[in-house]
């Protein structure tokens, strides 16, 4: 999430502060949290999501993605399909909970907290903090269970998330972007196939000598041609390196 203000110093939480929180079946808003809601994917969401539901890339974008254009930066904004019923229900969610727990996105992955982040001067420094949802009807937040945020994050199995979703922070804070303008159709096509569409990106990368050009190592480049993630982050630098150019 980005803001355009900084919000009071009360509403921040640090990596030690504490909150109570605590989600189980015996709660009467059990799985009510996964209804009527935009939640936008990174990249690495998307990774795990179509890689447990052991789908390509274009099936899971048509079958599990909505697309956009944020109206503020210019990029692309992809986030689930919901269920066209009366609640807009997460496809993922039963009702003994969630059918992709272990690959959940972010999102999930942090609530009830959120992260923000904020663009220093020219771009070049970030600004960012966790903070606790207000979530209207939500019990877990009145449980005794007592956490830090730090111990939120590692229990949560969110700290790879961030590591790769920061790596997006970068292109949107860009040195070279020029803020307000938005990005022009090569280089959304750019960024949508090195971050969304692995399975197009991966061929794009076999049929032309980008890992050479690139001078990668043996042992890097037979992680990219082998793991998704090592594609992915390779991605990411590709586009670092010559989305702005």
């Amino acid at each position: 999430m980005l803001f355009d203000s900084v919000p009071p110093d009360q509403q921040k939480y640090t990596l030690d502060d504490t909150f109570s929180f605590a989600c189980h079946n015996e709660l009467s808003c059990f799985n009510a949290c996964c209804r009527n809601k935009h939640l936008p994917l990174s990249p690495y969401d998307v990774l795990r999501l179509k890689r447990a539901l052991r789908l390509d890339s274009d099936t899971f974008l048509v079958e599990y993605a909505v697309y956009a254009l944020d109206p503020r930066s210019g990029f692309p904004i992809i986030s689930l399909r919901m269920r066209e019923d009366e609640g807009k229900t997460c496809p993922f969610v039963c009702e003994e909970g969630c059918r992709v727990y272990n690959d959940r996105p972010t999102a999930c992955r942090l609530f009830p907290l959120g992260r923000a982040s904020k663009s220093g001067g020219n771009g070049e420094t970030r600004d960012q903090f966790f903070f606790l949802q207000d979530i209207p009807g939500c019990l877990g937040k009145g449980e005794k269970k007592l956490w830090t945020v730090k111990q939120w994050l590692k229990d949560q199995g969110v700290l790879p998330y961030m590591a790769i979703n920061d790596k997006m922070l970068d292109l949107l804070f860009h040195p070279k972007r020029e803020v307000g303008k938005p990005l022009d159709d090569r280089q959304l096509q750019k960024l949508i196939v090195a971050c969304y569409n692995l399975d197009a990106f991966r061929t794009f990368v076999a049929e032309s000598n980008l890992l050479d050009a690139s001078r990668v190592d043996a042992e890097t480049r037979s992680r990219i041609e082998k793991e998704e993630t090592a594609l992915l982050m390779f991605g990411l630098a590709y586009l670092t390196a010559t989305l702005f150019e």
